[in-house]
């Protein structure tokens, strides 16, 4: 590896760093931060993400995603509302 490489690799795991300990993700594991991604880059895209959309996006069980989910929303990190369109469906929304 060249040291710009290095340097620049640095940099963005440090940016990362400060993203995660901003949003309280430092204790999560990599799966759960996935998770907590995929439905930031779902609702930033789409202005709206539920569980399913989570599930298929991101490739992990159903259970994983729920549980998950369920952690986040007990750490207050995001809120889980029912649809108004679909009342079998949940919408996320990512707390401030």
């Amino acid at each position: 590896m060249t040291t710009k490489y290095t340097k620049n690799l640095t940099s963005i795991l440090e940016m990362l760093w400060n993203i995660e300990k901003d949003l309280n993700l430092i204790p999560y594991n990599e799966t759960e931060k996935k998770i907590y991604y995929i439905i930031a880059w779902h609702i930033s895209t789409y202005d709206e993400c539920n569980i399913t959309d989570v599930i298929k996006n991101s490739g992990f069980s159903r259970s994983t995603v729920y549980k998950t989910i369920k952690k986040f929303e007990s750490a207050h990190l995001l809120l889980i509302k029912q649809s108004q369109g679909d009342k079998r469906e949940f919408n996320l929304v990512l707390a401030n």
